[in-house]
C-alpha cells in the first residue's frame, strides 16, 4: 500500500465551547493570540492586566468587545470571578509566579512557552495545578494546528517504520542589542529558551529524550547561549539532533527518517508550511500544503483546544501533557548545564 498523509481530524475553533479569557501581558503574541481568538473562535478577552494600565487600555481597545475589563495589575485579573482561564504571555522569567497564582486563585492556565525558566519551576506550576484540580497547559500551538495533528497521525500510525533520526532547528537572527529581552539572562534570554524550545518539543512529539549525548555552542556577552546543537538518545533507540539560534536565520525545519519513509516539516518549525512524505527509496509519495503560517491565524486552535478540555472536565492535555513538558524542560536544563560548562 503507497504511503499518503492522513487528513485532519480537527474540527474548526469556532465549534469549540466559549470561555472567558482573561490576558496577563498585553505584548505582541498576546496581540497575536487575541486577533486568532476574536477571528477563529466563540471566546472572547474578559480582562487583560498590565503593570501598566494605559497598555491594558489600549490592548481592550484594540482587541476587547466593549465589555472587556482593562486592569492595572495582574491581580485584578485573576480575582475578576468572569475570568475562566488566564493566558500568560509575559516573558518567561514571569511565567512560574503568575501561574502559581493564577492556580491559586482557582483560574484555569494556559502558560506561553516555555513553561517557565527550569525544570524546578515547572515542577512546582504542575504540582499546584493537579492539587487544585484546574486545567493547566503549556503554549505549545504547532501541536494544536491542523499540521500538528497529521504530523501526529503519521507518527502514531507507524507508517515511518523503526524511526531512526530526528532533525529539528529553529535559528533566527535578532537584532544585537545586549540591552534587550533576548540577550538578557535575568529574563530568560538566549536561544535554548526562546526558540530552541520549538526543536526540542518536535523532538519529544516523536520520541521522549531519554539521554543528551553532546551539546555545545556559541555563548553571546551577556552570558546566554546564542547558538547551540544538542544530540539526544530517545526511548526507541533513535537520536536526535536538534540546532537553535538568535544569530542566524536557519532553515528553521525538521524531519524525521525511518525504515519505511521520511516525513519532512518545511519552514517554519514552529508552525510549518507544509509536510512531504517520501517513501523508503526517497520519492515522494505525498505533500500538503497549510495557511495557518502565522501566530494570528493559528493560535485560536490552541485556544479552542483548552476550551474543549476544560468543558470535557479534564486538567490536562492529551496532545500537549503537563508530564511532557516536564520532560521538555528537563532536557532544556541539560543542554543548559553543558552549554554552561563546556
Amino acid at each position: 500500500m503507497p504511503l499518503a498523509l492522513p487528513e485532519s481530524t480537527l474540527p474548526h475553533p469556532s465549534s469549540a465551547p466559549a470561555l472567558n479569557w482573561g490576558i496577563l501581558g498585553p505584548g505582541w503574541i498576546a496581540s497575536q493570540f487575541a486577533q486568532s481568538l476574536n477571528n477563529l473562535t466563540s471566546s472572547r478577552i474578559g480582562a487583560v492586566g498590565s503593570r501598566t494600565l494605559a497598555r491594558s487600555e489600549q490592548f481592550a481597545r484594540t482587541y476587547g468587545d466593549g465589555r472587556t475589563r482593562a486592569c492595572g495589575s495582574y491581580d485584578a485579573v485573576l480575582s475578576d470571578p468572569a475570568v475562566d482561564a488566564v493566558y500568560i504571555a509575559v516573558p518567561h522569567s514571569g511565567h512560574a509566579e503568575l501561574a502559581l497564582k493564577a492556580i491559586a486563585a482557582g483560574k484555569h492556565v494556559l502558560v506561553e512557552k516555555p513553561m517557565s525558566l527550569d525544570a524546578r519551576q515547572t515542577s512546582r506550576i504542575i504540582e499546584a495545578a493537579r492539587a487544585a484540580g484546574v486545567f493547566a497547559m503549556e503554549a505549545m500551538w504547532s501541536r494544536f494546528l491542523p499540521i500538528g495533528n497529521v504530523l501526529s497521525q503519521v507518527i502514531e500510525s507507524g507508517m515511518l517504520g523503526q524511526v531512526i533520526t530526528i532533525q529539528a532547528d529553529f535559528g533566527a537572527r535578532f537584532e544585537v542589542d545586549y540591552g534587550s529581552r533576548i540577550f538578557d539572562p535575568a529574563l530568560g534570554g538566549g536561544a535554548l529558551l526562546d526558540v530552541g524550545v520549538y526543536p526540542i518539543a518536535f523532538s519529544a512529539m516523536v520520541s521522549p529524550a531519554k539521554q543528551l549525548l553532546h551539546a555545545s555552542g556559541r555563548m553571546a556577552p551577556t552570558g546566554v547561549d546564542a547558538s547551540f546543537t544538542a544530540v539526544l538518545a530517545n526511548e526507541d533507540g533513535s537520536t536526535a539532533t536538534v540546532f537553535s539560534s538568535i544569530e542566524t536565520d536557519s532553515p528553521q525545519g525538521a524531519w524525521i527518517a525511518g525504515t519505511e519513509g521520511t516525513l519532512e516539516l518545511q519552514r517554519p518549525i514552529c508552525c510549518g508550511s507544509a509536510l512531504v512524505l517520501r517513501s523508503a527509496d526517497g520519492r515522494i509519495a505525498d505533500s500538503r500544503e497549510f495557511t495557518e503560517t502565522s501566530p494570528a491565524a493559528g493560535l485560536g486552535f490552541e485556544a479552542a483546544h483548552v476550551a474543549r478540555c476544560i468543558a470535557d472536565g479534564l486538567t490536562e492535555s492529551p496532545v500537549m501533557p503537563l508530564d511532557e513538558s516536564l520532560a521538555i524542560a528537563q532536557t532544556m536544563d541539560a543542554i543548559a548545564a553543558k552549554l554552561r560548562t563546556g
